[in-house]
């Protein structure tokens, strides 16, 4: 039994034969199925421009288990020592002013952080990160939601599945729907020249 390639070659090549203008079309949409597929979950905000504060030695833990540690503060130049880690390895270091932001990609962008403003008291400082943006790491599991959370959370208005389900996108599931109304297009071509 020929697989989804031999058939789709098949069909392509009675369409070409019979329905040059059907073909074209059906030509198209396979050259629009071979572009490069992103998923979906690759593109889930999981933290959309919020801001967070952190006083010196203060850790924030994201989801998916990253972590941004403020190791110190130079209330002198405004200048912050910033560390992003994983599971205890250290992805990111440095030193970072006002208004510098912090990225962390794989193979998509993965945090976002800006510093706002550094705030320097004699109790000691305050670092203020905004806007804040996190996006699902697809390498990692995703987030889970934690029981009882309402279909909205009032404190910030995001959108929460209230279930356990915890369902993301099947990457490529387009394109296959996209073959498979390709394969019905020949196929009731192929009946209709046969009809005739």
């Amino acid at each position: 039994m020929p697989g989804v390639a031999g058939m789709l070659r098949r069909e392509l090549a009675l369409l070409l034969r019979y329905r040059p203008a059907v073909a074209k079309l059906v030509l198209a949409l396979v050259l629009i199925c071979s572009l490069p597929i992103t998923s979906a979950a690759q593109d889930t905000v999981l933290m959309d421009g919020e801001g967070i504060f952190l006083t010196t030695g203060e850790a924030w833990a994201f989801d998916q288990g990253y972590v941004l540690t403020v190791k110190s503060v130079n209330p002198g130049t405004n200048e912050v020592w910033l560390e992003l880690s994983l599971d205890g390895r250290i992805l990111r270091e440095g030193i970072f002013r006002e208004r510098d932001t912090l990225v962390y990609s794989r193979d998509t962008e993965i945090l976002n952080i800006t510093l706002d403003t550094v705030y320097s008291s004699p109790s000691g400082e305050l670092v203020t990160f905004t806007p804040v943006y996190q996006y699902l790491d697809p390498q990692l599991p995703a987030p889970e939601i934690p029981d009882g959370q309402e279909e909205q959370d009032g404190s910030n208005g995001s959108q929460t599945n209230s279930s356990n389900d915890n369902i993301l996108p099947v990457p490529g599931f387009g394109m296959f729907q996209a073959l498979a109304t390709i394969i019905l297009v020949g196929l009731t071509g192929l009946a209709i020249h046969r009809k005739r």
